[in-house]
Parts: C-alpha cells; sequence; structure tokens
C-alpha cells in the first residue's frame, strides 16, 4: 500500500529552472496575503524535525502553532534565492513528518510540481525531500516535474509528456498532473489529454493507470473523474468527496478549495474504482515556517498538496 504525495510550486515560465523561476511568484504573495489577512491567530501545525536524519523517518513529539507571517512578508525581494530554497526545503522536510503521522508509514513518493530537482542551484532539496528518482524537464520551469523516492528499487519510470509524468510503484500505475491551463476546462480537450496519456502507457506496456493525482486546474469538483471515466472508459472516483478541504497541518482552519483564496479545488486525486481503492487522502497547507527567532508562517507555493495511501484490489 504505497504512499503518494504531490505538491507543486509557483514558478515562472523561465527557461533557467533555478530558483528564481520559483521565488515569490505572484500566486504565492497572494496566497500569503490572503492568509494573513484573513486568518488570525496560530493556525500552522510544526511537528519535530531533525535535518540529521533522514526526512521520511517519522519523530515524535508535540507539534507547535504558529501564525501567519504579516501581508507582504513573501513579497519580491524579501527572501534571496537561498532563503527562500531553504523554506521549500523545510516544507519537504515537514510534508514528510505530516505523511508519517497521517498514514503510519513513510511517503514512497514525494513528487513536486513546477520544479526541477537537477537543477544545481536546487541540489540540496534531496536532503529534505529525499533521493531524486526522476525528473521531466521541459523548456519552461512551471512544465517540469521531480519524483524523490525512499526506495528505488520499488519504482519504475512509466513515461512523461507536457503535463505528466507516471510513476510504477508497488504495482500502482500513478500519473502525476499540471493540466495546461488551455486543457483544464474544456471536458473535449481534457478527454484528448487524459486519452493521450492512456495510449501513451498502454504503448510502452506500462499498463492500466490506477490513480491520476496533482494539480488539474478544474472548472468545477466533479470535472476531473467525469472526464477521466470518459477518456479512460473506465469509472474513476474523487478520493476526496467532502464538502470542505481541512488540511492536516492546519489547526481549526476549512476551505472551499485548494487555491491560493481557499475557492477552487484544483488539487485532486482520482483513482481507478476496478483496480485500487484509496485508503485516506490529506491535504497540506502551502505554508511553512521561518527559520527567524519569530518563528511565522509563510506561503512558499500557491496550491495546497495532497497525500494518498494507494492499495490493490
Amino acid at each position: 500500500m504505497p504512499v503518494f504525495a504531490y505538491q507543486s510550486l509557483n514558478s515562472n515560465a523561465s527557461s533557467d529552472h533555478g530558483v528564481s523561476a520559483s521565488n515569490s511568484q505572484h500566486f504565492t504573495r497572494m496566497t500569503h496575503d490572503h492568509s494573513a489577512t484573513n486568518h488570525q491567530g496560530p493556525w500552522l501545525l510544526v511537528p519535530p524535525t531533525n535535518p540529521a536524519v533522514e526526512p521520511h523517518e517519522l519523530l515524535h513529539g508535540p507539534s507547535q502553532m504558529i501564525s501567519t507571517a504579516s501581508a507582504g512578508h513573501m513579497n519580491k525581494g524579501q527572501h534571496d534565492n537561498a532563503s527562500f530554497r531553504s523554506l521549500v526545503e523545510g516544507k519537504a522536510r515537514l510534508n514528510h513528518q505530516h505523511l508519517g503521522q497521517a498514514f503510519g508509514k513513510s511517503c514512497d513518493l514525494m513528487v513536486f510540481g513546477e520544479l526541477n530537482s537537477e537543477h544545481a542551484e536546487w541540489a540540496t532539496l534531496k536532503n529534505s525531500a529525499g533521493p531524486i528518482f526522476k525528473t521531466s524537464t521541459p523548456a519552461k520551469a512551471c512544465n517540469c516535474f521531480s519524483v524523490h523516492a525512499t526506495n528505488n528499487s520499488q519504482h519504475r519510470f512509466a513515461g512523461d509528456g507536457q503535463g505528466w509524468i507516471a510513476i510504477k510503484s508497488y504495482g500502482v500505475l500513478a500519473v502525476f498532473v499540471h493540466v495546461p491551463n488551455s486543457v483544464a476546462k474544456s471536458a473535449d480537450a481534457a478527454k484528448v489529454f487524459y486519452g493521450a496519456i492512456r495510449n501513451q502507457l498502454l504503448q510502452s506496456n506500462a499498463g492500466v493507470i490506477d490513480i491520476i493525482m496533482g494539480d488539474t486546474n478544474q472548472g468545477s469538483n466533479d470535472f476531473t473523474h467525469t472526464v477521466v471515466s470518459e477518456a479512460l472508459g473506465q469509472t474513476f472516483a474523487d478520493a476526496h468527496t467532502g464538502s470542505s478541504i481541512q488540511p492536516f497541518d492546519a489547526h481549526n482552519r476549512e476551505f472551499q478549495g485548494t487555491n491560493s483564496t481557499g475557492t477552487k479545488k484544483y488539487d485532486v486525486a482520482v483513482y481507478n474504482t476496478q483496480s485500487v481503492r484509496v485508503n485516506r487522502l490529506i491535504y497540506l497547507s502551502q505554508f511553512a515556517p521561518t527559520s527567524h527567532q519569530s518563528w511565522e508562517a509563510v506561503a512558499i507555493t500557491d496550491h495546497m498538496g495532497i497525500g494518498v495511501e494507494v492499495e490493490r484490489i
């Protein structure tokens, strides 16, 4: 029963995949300022971490609750690239701890969208996210994927293309997506997008898709599982069926979506009901703690992350 996690950064269309492509981009700033304005009081749960141990090793101890830093804290120029990279690394290590708490086991695949972990400026991220298993690095930073794994012998790269990467892990074929905006709101275009992924994976003998997860940019909550079911000719269900979203790393916070203002459910996991079940899904916020003495929560991206435990049936 592998555990998969997906977290997008908010990166621009630069051909340089360094930290500056992701540092305090527009929607990240919007996410931070929205929280600073609307979410008063301590809320982000920060469990203990230890950079001296492997990031997936589960630590025990009470979490601290911290508040959002003031509006403007993530404005352009407030953080140099080294500082921003440190925030992302802290987020990756925290995500490992939250996933371990939620599922009682370590995360098998931690996937980042809009990030090229093999770029020299991101070289130290593997110390917090885990060893790099595979990257997909098209021209633009916003189209990249990076897959970090804890046990490489159990994973196989299955394929990739514009807006997706597929990994077969413990017999489960997972497709991680960042659906282009030009596709995301059109049912016909989305069916072509997902159908092409299916065809490529079948032609490469990877097998039938079990789960699709990531940033879908969908226009409505029922959009992705509906178009995927029609495109693939199998029944896919949304792994999150609740009417609201309560991030695992947030205390007493409830949202209607996963985007920068918590209004649109863009980040989803849909699964093939004929081949697997999702035992549990959690969302993780866009925030990480600063390393300053006045410990505060800051947005490092614009979309929430997703964690799932998948079981073959």
